[in-house]
């Protein structure tokens, strides 16, 4: 058989050149993409231009246009290129220009290509936009940090700081760069940093946000805080750590305590007057018409004194509620210091009450230099205070012990009594305004503890202290301790108002 014939190659009908099919995909790939492009040639010229530049040059140049003379300032080429030189010559570069026209922004690129230069412009405006959007969200948020008196923070989960304002640094005494970087044991003491600490692992533990108040020291004293926490999460809900804002409550907290005191004073207040005015009152009006009707020259007298003694009741009980109106008001006691010799002062309060008890006796005794500078009426109220308060809860065969000492530095005054001690439960408060006292019936020193409070706020402005010590045996002793010299002062006016983290 004769060999069969090798069969021929067929290839593809009207098969197109490989240049001219490389060349007319690129065109179509090009022509079908969303971004400009056009390419220059060695002289500058404009050799190729996709749909989308075409668009943007708007027929301000055309095909073979040099683009040096045709527009020279598109996309601030002349700026980024030197169009003195060869096109060969010109680097690679990028950069963003404004198309002020369009109202749009590009991404230039600028790539040497062989025989001129390619240059790609992308469209990014809303990607600006969305930079400028974060930018202006920056700054506000960087405003609202730096102008808040509120402290904010935030710490990694392993309890660093990793951003504090500059308030918040400030109200705990560091600057925020001594902060950041630091955990809270690092920062403050021991007992605030456990309970820092202990909020912050809730906060983690349960994945919310707490509030709370907590008192911490700060700069200028210790503070009351209202603090927020809340965890910090990705993009994928994942914790990464926590922020915090605390705001300094100390004046609100301040000014609720006082609109409380000085609510629950008006109500004691009222009570004091009518109750304790309106006694000794209607006793004088009923004294006067007992008097007014006549009686034997003994009876008018005993009534005199009865009413005279009413109105010293009502006399002495507005000279407490004014001390008292004042001192809440001025937020003290101003006193007047002058050269007194505090023995001298003792005796004639004693006399004072010889002469009003005469059936009781007040014994006084001194030991040493007592002579300092003080204010005399205001030590003789504390002393006249403490030995009516003798005199009225001690034996009436007992005597009251007024004794004044003189150390190298200070001077002691003690008032004593024998009788049933002050019970223990109200040791504490004794010096307290509105605190009942040892006695059962309503009278006013003690029942109001006006009197003894006025004593320590007088012994206070003198710099002074005041201490009690009541037991069965011994009896009761008050002790008031002065320096040598008290300064005069003019009482401190509380606040208006009022740095945790």
């Amino acid at each position: 058989m004769p060999p069969t014939p090798a069969k021929k190659r067929q290839r593809p009908l009207a098969e197109p050149p490989a240049e001219t099919l490389s060349s007319e995909r690129l065109q179509t790939l090009l022509e079908g993409l969303p971004d400009a492009f056009f390419l220059l040639d060695a002289r500058w010229c404009l050799a190729y231009v996709n749909p989308h530049m075409a668009r943007l040059l708007d027929g301000t140049a055309r095909l073979h246009d040099d683009v040096r003379l045709a527009c020279p300032g598109l996309l601030e080429l002349g700026r980024h290129l030197c169009f003195e030189q060869p096109v060969s010559e010109q680097p690679q570069v990028r950069y963003e220009h404004v198309w002020p026209e369009q109202e749009a922004c590009f991404d230039v690129r600028v790539r040497p290509v062989e025989g001129g230069l390619l240059v790609h412009c992308r469209d990014v405006t809303e990607e600006r936009r969305s930079r400028e959007a974060l930018r202006r969200n920056d700054e506000v948020f960087r405003a609202i940090l730096e102008g808040t008196t509120d402290a904010v923070y935030t710490k990694d989960v392993n309890g660093r700081f990793t951003m504090m304002n500059p308030a918040g640094a400030k109200a705990i005494g560091y600057r925020v760069e001594d902060v950041v970087g630091h955990t809270d044991h690092e920062l403050f003491d021991p007992a605030v940093a456990r309970t820092n600490a202990a909020n912050d692992r809730e906060v983690f533990a349960f994945g919310r946000t707490v509030t709370y108040e907590d008192s911490q020291p700060g700069v200028d004293g210790p503070r009351v805080w209202l603090s927020t926490k809340g965890v910090l999460r990705d993009g994928e809900g994942k914790v990464f750590g926590l922020f915090g804002i605390s705001r300094d409550i100390t004046q609100r907290k301040w000014a609720e305590e006082e609109a409380r005191r000085h609510s629950e004073f008006q109500e004691q207040l009222m009570g004091i007057v009518t109750h304790d005015i309106r006694s000794p009152l209607g006793a004088i009006m009923n004294w006067s018409r007992v008097l007014a009707a006549g009686g034997s020259e003994e009876e008018a007298q005993r009534t005199s004194q009865r009413i005279a003694a009413a109105a010293v009741r009502i006399e002495r009980l507005t000279r407490l509620l004014l001390d008292f109106t004042r001192t809440r008001l001025m937020g003290g006691v101003a006193i007047e210091p002058r050269p007194v010799d505090l023995t001298d002062l003792a005796a004639k309060v004693a006399h004072e009450f010889g002469v009003a008890f005469p059936q009781r006796t007040v014994q006084v005794e001194h030991k040493g230099n007592t002579q300092g500078v003080w204010d005399p009426d205001r030590l003789a109220q504390v002393t006249s205070n403490l030995v009516e308060n003798a005199l009225k809860y001690s034996p009436p065969e007992t005597p009251v012990r007024l004794t004044a000492r003189g150390l190298r530095t200070r001077v002691v005054l003690e008032v004593h009594n024998a009788g049933r001690p002050i019970p223990d439960h109200l040791l504490p408060h004794l010096f307290e305004p509105f605190r009942s006292g040892p006695q059962k019936s309503r009278t006013l020193k003690m029942s109001y503890g006006l009197g003894l409070f006025i004593v320590r706020e007088i012994v206070q402005a003198h710099g002074g202290t005041i201490e009690v010590r009541s037991d069965e045996a011994e009896g009761t002793t008050f002790t008031v301790t002065l320096p040598r010299r008290s300064m005069p002062a003019k009482p401190a006016v509380p606040p208006l108002g009022g740095g945790q983290v």
